[in-house]
């Protein structure tokens, strides 16, 4: 009877193996239903999508298996691939791991991945071999083949959606690209751009925000990719070529992609005090003049730029000129700084805010360290106030103190 039984397991499995699978998923392990009517499904069986399928040579196929269990208790399965010829390899996996066994649990589907490298002077012609599973003492046996065959490839593309960009040196440009695995194997690419001096190029994955240096893509499959670049600031105005390249292996399509990058001039505004310090010395209550420079160190013009200043309370501060049409990409202009500390403040060190803003949106600010010093009239009226002190009390003394 027991011999019986398992015969008849044997011939359940065996009429499943031509057959579709009962069940795929992308899962590594998914449960099943029964079917709603008719006999319930009994039994425990391996079956494969597409038992026969073709490869380059030397190149690596990918073949899913479903290991599915439709008994009341979990089984382990070990696994095992016979009949390959020599300098054939192969793995199964797992999500993502190798294994050489699998267990599934009761009305649950295991998907497997059979991986097989054949190498690259394999003939053209069919090769039939065989995955063997155990289980329960039964051994079961999948027929598979693998043709060798010239595959006719699919296009490897790097297409950007916008390929030409414009902006100046303070802007980040980025762009989006789709990059198409056309090969019919998984390849990681290595991610490039040739790209001149004062240009840092970053890429990332779709809308991610992690950098990357390469990104894998399926056979036949799609992912999407960003480059993002900042330049240097004494990047020059000018047209600026850029090509993306996706690399692999020496035996992988690659693709490239060329862009291009418009830079406009900006400008860049410095501002330095006397002697390039940014301190000096004032008296309270008196207008000192201090030559500040204003240099335009970019590359383009800069248009009305106006010149202010932030100071403690009843400070003046006032600028000649306060006022420039423009200036100049490299050009130097001299500004006096006329600041004038408030006849109350004491002697101290105070902080004076100099900025410099064009209609450009250029701007620069420096902070003017100003020590004051009272004033000396000051120091005059108070020995003046300290003699006649001296004298009132002198005279009281001579006059009241001969009595």
């Amino acid at each position: 009877m027991e011999s019986l039984a398992k015969c008849a397991r044997l011939a359940l499995f065996g009429a499943v193996l031509a057959a579709t699978p009962i069940l795929t998923s992308n899962a590594f392990a998914e449960a099943f239903t029964q079917p709603a009517s008719g006999p319930a499904i009994h039994g425990f069986w391996l079956t494969a999508d597409h038992p026969d399928v073709a490869v380059s040579a030397g190149k690596t196929v990918s073949i899913p298996l479903s290991l599915l269990n439709a008994l009341d208790q979990p089984v382990r399965t070990k696994l095992d691939v016979k009949g390959l010829p020599d300098g054939w390899t192969y793995s199964i996996k797992a999500g993502g791991s190798e294994v050489a066994s699998a267990m599934p649990l009761p009305n649950e589907i295991d998907n497997l991945t059979l991986m097989v490298v054949p190498p690259k002077d394999a003939k053209k012609q069919v090769y039939d071999f065989e995955v063997d599973a155990v289980a329960n003492g039964d051994q079961f046996k999948l027929p598979l083949s693998v043709a060798i065959a010239d595959i006719p490839l699919g296009d490897t593309t790097l297409v950007p959606e916008l390929p030409a960009l414009h902006g100046t040196v303070n802007t980040s440009f980025e762009y989006k690209m789709k990059l198409t695995n056309g090969s019919n194997h998984d390849i990681l690419f290595n991610l490039g751009a040739d790209a001149p001096d004062g240009f840092n190029a970053t890429f990332k994955k779709g809308y991610g925000t992690e950098e990357i240096t390469g990104i894998p893509v399926k056979a036949g499959a799609t992912e999407s990719v960003s480059m993002t670049i900042k330049l240097n600031h004494n990047v020059s105005e000018g047209d600026y070529p850029i090509e993306i390249s996706a690399v692999a292996g020496p035996d992988d399509p690659a693709a490239k992609a060329k862009v291009s990058l418009k830079v406009s001039g900006s400008p860049r505004l410095a501002l330095s005090g006397p002697n390039e310090r940014l301190s000096g010395q004032a008296t309270a209550g008196t207008e000192t003049t201090f030559p500040f420079v204003l240099v335009n160190n970019g590359t383009a013009a800069a248009s009305k730029v106006k010149l202010s200043a932030t100071s403690p309370s009843d400070w003046k501060v006032s600028f000649d000129p306060k006022e420039l049409d423009k200036l100049e990409a490299g050009k130097t202009q001299n500004v006096n700084v006329k600041i004038q500390p408030s006849s109350k403040a004491i002697a101290g060190d105070y902080m004076v805010q100099i900025r410099a803003n064009g209609d450009d949106g250029v701007s620069k600010e420096v902070d003017y360290r100003v020590t004051v010093e009272t004033s000396t009239m000051w120091g005059i009226i108070g020995v003046a106030i300290i003699a006649i002190a001296v004298i009132v009390l002198l005279g009281a003394i001579f006059r009241y103190g001969r009595r």
